[in-house]
């Protein structure tokens, strides 16, 4: 059996952490994910909660029970980059928008996994952290303390059973491909985006609209839709080489396998 959050608060006790935010559910639903952190100056509990369609992701201080971000950080099933994999170990990976930061962070795990009894094994190593954007020149992680991690995954099955197969991400536009929206374009001017040229989760953007990727000068990306002034792009991802649509997915909204955003069409050179 995995330790139950109740189990690790009591580890947090026995480690001589404060109490003041025990190992519960703080942000209310079915508790997936929960740890605490190893950072010496600032320990944190860290849970993810299901909560009907989405996931909830709360950071707080173990020493206070303050929150570290001022409002919680959401996945929803229906866009979020989503991920798992599976050999000796459960590897998963699920994305979430911050608001108070403008920007997504990952959360990264890694269980013992029973093949044979397709569920997560009761002993073997177990990690997770919090990761910042992995395009960014410097890439921040909030790492875990192993003893102290719980997981209980099951609510996340019933999401690969209603997307099909996962992507990294998915517009939160509905995006239909058509003979005459389709095709492949460039990269060209990124000047006013230094890190990169941003593919936004919907063609309404701001500046707290999700930023689900960033492109580079020269990449070649699949044009799949188009939206006042917003080109739906198609990236490859999780192995994949392209996204060529077969011609009877015309017409249909767009649901996978390959990731999807949206981009500025000022910034893209269309050459096919």
């Amino acid at each position: 059996m995995l330790p139950s959050p109740l189990t690790v608060a009591a580890m947090l006790m026995a480690a001589g952490w404060s109490s003041a935010a025990t190992a519960q559910s703080v942000c209310g639903g079915e508790v997936l994910f929960q740890c605490a952190t190893d950072n010496a100056d600032f320990r944190e509990q860290i849970t993810v909660c299901a909560k009907k369609h989405s996931y909830v992701l709360t950071r707080h201080a173990l020493a206070s029970g303050d929150t570290y971000y001022d409002t919680p950080l959401i996945a929803d099933a229906d866009t979020t980059w989503f991920r798992w994999s599976e050999d000796d170990q459960l590897r998963l990976e699920l994305g979430f928008w911050s608001t108070d930061f403008a920007e997504p962070v990952t959360l990264h795990v890694a269980l013992p996994w029973d093949d044979m009894e397709e569920t997560v094994a009761d002993t073997g190593a177990r990690d997770m952290w919090l990761q910042s954007p992995h395009w960014r020149a410097h890439i921040d992680q909030t790492l875990c303390t192993p003893e102290t991690i719980y997981a209980d995954p099951e609510a996340l099955w019933s999401v690969q059973d209603t997307r099909g197969p996962i992507a990294a991400f998915f517009s939160q536009d509905e995006i239909i491909p058509r003979m005459d929206t389709v095709g492949v374009a460039r990269v060209a001017d990124t000047s006013a985006h230094p890190e990169g040229l941003p593919v936004y989760a919907t063609a309404r953007s701001s500046a707290a609209t999700p930023i689900w990727w960033m492109l580079q000068p020269g990449d070649t990306i699949d044009i799949i839709d188009q939206n006042h002034g917003f080109l739906a792009v198609a990236i490859p991802t999780n192995g994949m080489s392209d996204c060529l649509l077969r011609p009877e997915a015309l017409g249909q909204p767009y649901t996978g396998p390959c990731a999807t955003g949206w981009v500025d069409a000022a910034h893209l050179e269309q050459i096919q």
